[in-house]
């Protein structure tokens, strides 16, 4: 195959030979340069000077006396300028949007030389229409009159007054601005575009060129039609055009909609150079069907694996092309290994990149930070993604990894800036921002800390570190080129709008790659695929929506005056799109177009129209390929856990003399499933610890028991009266000091000198618990006097097992024991929910019953606890005090039993039941140490929505 670009070299170096030395040569890109270069290399036989090779916008830059301004330099002047004229405080983060929008305008106004005057009048009257654009023909005044008509003067709506009120500035705003460059030396594109042509056609501009050729272009914008107009007719210019006559000679075809134009205007020099490519003797285009966007990137992996394998076609003569710029790094991240070398040439969103995630995160954490009495602290969810972000987390991984389990098992919702100490990065992260120049040292402190940290790696340093220090670099010339600006336009921002302004910029930056493009594989996006031809090509996205892309670019120009003015459209995004791409499939030997049949969001799934042309409207033969997956969809197996040698130990460590202990909790955990009593206390899988921003039920019962026992520990063997609880009641000082220690040692973790602030819901929360004391120590009132016997007292047995006597070693924490009278009460504190009722004894331990009352269960085991540590004759009562029924006028707290419709039966004493809950708990246990029983998941899957081993089981 031999390329466009290499036949033409051929073909100017034949005519013009040492001559060509003193020509121009113009592309649309740098790299079509790059490989002209090569070419005539390749060409020369003797040395030889090279003729001088520039893009068609370096050739402007060239020509203009006015430098061209950069877009962020031209927004603030051009913000300056609007608040001028119209008079306006609006913010510049407000105006950042529709500012690049407006300047959009003005360069296709220059660059389409449109009368700006004209433009930008109020044209509600129809006979001006006829008098002032007699220039134009007849098609584009009745476009314009179109989009004028419906704006009727007296019947303008809020929206049009608005539209035609901006309107009316715009022509004032743009000769402000293009006055104001002017007098500094600087211009726009459009703005020099227009200049060069202007002064060529007044023969302003002196050419030294032979000859000035132009290679490769397609539509051209109306200066530069008239710059070439200019040099054809000064006998300067040739121009060769790369296409197919498939697609040009099909009046209808889109692709050809320039070049007919084109080719009419300016004829290129009889050739040797073949323009029927696409016919039916090239090999198939493989259209490949694909269930997900990354997806094509992984399947791209086997043919570049397949390629890299073959000796007969370089790997700089394959590319592979990105309809969508963001599956970049799928695409480098698929590359086999036997690709030594890859050239990227085309832009990555910034949005997408590790770093501006970082800055992200940096700037939410900033707007988090507020002060404390203590100080100025960070929300904890900003400081944890900030200590393990990729970048900040290997500058020191150890200290970060250490600061973030000490945040999480403290439990600080809101993190003091003066604990995130220990690195001099991390130090200077972690301050808070008051101005805008604060902000932006310390952002760029920041990435050259971490791009000096990423380069210490050299030696091993990979292709995607390289690009990662891409990335940095480009973000640190961003936030400095806008903090220079601002200060030299004096733009005054608050520090708010700075960040939105930081935000606005990221998520519109394209950072550009330019690699070696003469060496290793070719990764590009379509518009540097222009004039360059391949043997292999491989294109991704071919979706609609994609390529084409959809929508237009925003503007303040309606369709209809862009339509009347000669403006481009979305009529000519399309063309130049269709183009693009049956340009690019003119001439490979091996064709694969892949898109994605992924529908969600905006994506719709659908194949794009081009492969719908190719496959019922072009010459080219097509195969097409569904790749699947063999995904077979099945419920997951029930998961049951033999009771090997290896468990049976684990089970045995709760026996005897070793120091494991089965808790009521542990228990009640069986019962409800054995599986998940596996997984937490044999095979060790913790849940892992977060923090709690609120405070959970589980938290809530922590601290109203620890308050309650802090209140009843001084009573402990006393006789406790109503005059002492109504003592209690009164003390609310002791009741919120008692509280405000709980908090800070088990929600906050802090030691008993520290300080503690309790705001927010978790002061509403601390009332509550207030309340509920309160309550509480109003029922016991009933019950006095009693002698407080034990509070939050620890118990330990041992059961012995029928089978073989092995002694289960059973532990728990009874809430509170008194004695009323003659009757010893075991109470246990519920704040969630309690209920009194059981039917019988053998109910307490059925696994299979949804209602089982895991409350009793537990109280009869507390009872238990008491009867076999002290052994006396008096009665036992087992109490649950609910909480949540403890407001109620008829509080109850003795377990009833009650079976049906009959009424409830108190349990006046535990010991009438004691022998058959001893035989049940026992049966229990046999249950648990018996080999034969495996560990079962639990039959009703509504029991699983709560579990945190779902995910493990598959349910």
């Amino acid at each position: 195959m031999s390329t466009f670009l290499k036949q033409v070299t051929k073909e100017l170096f034949e005519q013009y030979g040492d001559r060509l030395a003193n020509c121009l040569l113009v592309f649309p890109n740098r790299r079509a340069g790059l490989f002209f270069s090569k070419y005539l290399n390749e060409l020369v036989t003797k040395p030889s000077f090279s003729p001088e090779v520039l893009t068609i916008n370096e050739l402007i830059k060239k020509w203009s006396p006015l430098m061209i301004e950069d877009n962020l330099a031209l927004l603030c002047r051009l913000y300056k300028i609007y608040c001028s004229v119209c008079k306006t405080n609006e913010t510049f983060d407000e105006f950042y949007h529709w500012g690049e929008m407006i300047l959009g305008d003005f360069d296709d106004l220059d660059k389409y030389r449109v009368d700006a005057k004209h433009l930008f009048q109020n044209l509600a009257d129809e006979k001006e229409i006829e008098t002032i654009f007699d220039y134009l023909d007849e098609e584009q005044i009745e476009a314009i009159r179109s989009f004028w008509s419906t704006f009727n003067p007296e019947k303008l709506s809020e929206h049009q007054h608005q539209f035609v009120s901006v309107w009316e500035s715009l022509y004032t705003i743009y000769s402000k601005l293009g006055e104001q460059l002017t007098n500094n030396g600087l211009a726009y594109e459009g703005m020099a575009s227009r200049l060069v042509a202007d002064r060529l056609e007044k023969k302003e501009i002196e050419i030294d060129y032979e000859k000035i050729i132009f290679a490769g272009f397609n539509a051209l914008n109306k200066c530069e039609k008239d710059i070439f107009s200019c040099l054809r007719d000064r006998g300067l210019a040739d121009y060769y055009w790369d296409y197919d006559e498939s697609y040009v000679n099909n009046p209808y075809h889109e692709a050809g909609l320039f070049m007919r134009e084109n080719l009419k205007r300016f004829p290129a020099p009889k050739s040797a150079i073949s323009f029927k490519n696409i016919d039916a003797e090239r090999a198939p285009i493989e259209f490949i069907s694909l269930s997900s966007e990354v997806g094509q990137a992984k399947f791209a992996h086997n043919y570049l694996k397949t390629y890299a394998e073959q000796k007969d076609v370089r790997l700089e003569e394959t590319a592979i092309i990105l309809a969508d710029e963001e599956l970049l790094l799928p695409v480098l991240n698929s590359i086999p290994k036997n690709v030594e070398h890859v050239n990227v040439t085309m832009g990555y969103p910034a949005k997408n990149t590790p770093v501006a995630s970082l800055l992200g995160l940096i700037i939410d954490l900033q707007k988090g930070g507020r002060k404390q009495k203590s100080g100025f602290v960070f929300h904890h969810k900003q400081v944890l993604s900030l200590l393990n972000h990729q970048y900040l987390n290997a500058i020191n991984s150890e200290l970060a990894d250490r600061l973030s389990q000490q945040i999480i098992k403290s439990n600080w919702v809101h993190v003091d800036r003066k604990l995130l100490v220990g690195d001099p990065v991390l130090e200077k992260l972690f301050v808070p921002l008051s101005s805008v120049e604060e902000v932006s040292k310390y952002l760029l402190d920041l990435l050259q800390a971490i791009y000096k940290n990423l380069d210490l790696n050299k030696e091993d340093e990979g292709r995607l570190d390289k690009i990662e220090k891409e990335y940095i670099y480009h973000l640190f010339l961003a936030i400095k080129r806008l903090t220079g600006l601002l200060n030299e336009h004096k733009i005054e921002i608050k520090l708010d709008t700075f960040y939105r302004l930081l935000d606005k910029m990221i998520q519109s930056l394209s950072i550009p790659f330019e690699g070696e493009p003469l060496a290793g594989l070719q990764v590009m996006g379509i518009l540097e695929t222009r004039l360059l031809d391949f043997k292999k090509i491989i294109i991704l996205s071919m979706n609609e929506g994609k390529l084409p892309k959809t929508g237009t670019s925003n503007s303040f120009v309606p369709y209809h005056l862009r339509q009347g003015f000669g403006m481009p459209t979305i009529d000519h995004q399309d063309a130049i799109f269709a183009y693009y791409f049956y340009r690019l499939i003119q001439r490979p030997e091996e064709i694969k177009l892949l898109y994605s049949t992924q529908s969600d969001g905006i994506r719709t799934g659908e194949m794009s129209r081009f492969l719908y042309q190719l496959k019922y409207e072009s010459a080219f033969q097509v195969e097409e390929k569904h790749p699947s997956y063999d995904i077979v969809l099945s419920n997951a197996k029930p998961i049951s856990i033999a009771k090997n040698e290896r468990i049976l130990q684990q089970l045995n460590a709760y026996c005897g003399d070793n120091n494991r202990r089965f808790s009521p909790s542990a228990l009640n955990s069986y019962m409800g499933c054995s599986l998940r009593f596996y997984y937490r206390y044999l095979a060790g899988m913790k849940e892992p610890d977060t923090i709690l921003e609120e405070i959970d039920p589980p938290m809530f019962g922590n601290l109203f028991h620890q308050a309650m026992e802090k209140l009843y520990e001084p009573y402990i063997n006393q006789t406790i009266t109503k005059a002492d609880l109504e003592a209690l009641r009164k003390d609310k000082k002791k009741q919120a000091l008692i509280l405000e220690e709980a908090f800070k040692e088990l929600y906050f973790n802090l030691d008993k000198e520290k300080s503690v602030e309790i705001g927010g819901r978790n002061r509403l929360i601390f009332n509550i618990l207030m309340k509920f004391i309160d309550r509480l120590l109003n029922v016991d009132m009933a019950f006095a006097p009693f002698k407080m016997l034990a509070v939050e007292g620890p118990y330990s047995i041992q059961i012995p097992l029928k089978s073989d006597g092995r002694k289960v070693n059973i532990a728990g924490i009874i809430d509170r024991v008194d004695q009323v009278d003659n009757t010893i009460r075991v109470i246990d504190y519920k704040t969630g929910a309690a209920e009194l009722v059981f039917k019988d004894v053998e109910s307490l331990f059925d696994s299979e019953n949804k209602k089982r009352n895991k409350a009793a269960f537990q109280t009869f085991l507390y009872c238990l606890f008491y009867d076999m540590k002290h052994g006396d004759d008096l009665a036992i009562s087992p109490n649950v005090y609910g909480l949540k029924s403890i407001f109620n006028s008829n509080f109850a707290c003795v377990l009833e039993q009650k079976e049906g419709r009959s009424k409830g039966v108190p349990v006046g004493s535990y010991l009438a039941y004691k022998q058959e809950f001893l035989d049940g708990f026992t049966d229990l246990l046999e249950e648990i140490f018996n080999p034969e029983i495996p560990f079962r998941q639990v039959e009703d899957v509504d029991v699983c929505r709560t579990c945190p081993y779902i995910e493990v089981c598959h349910r």
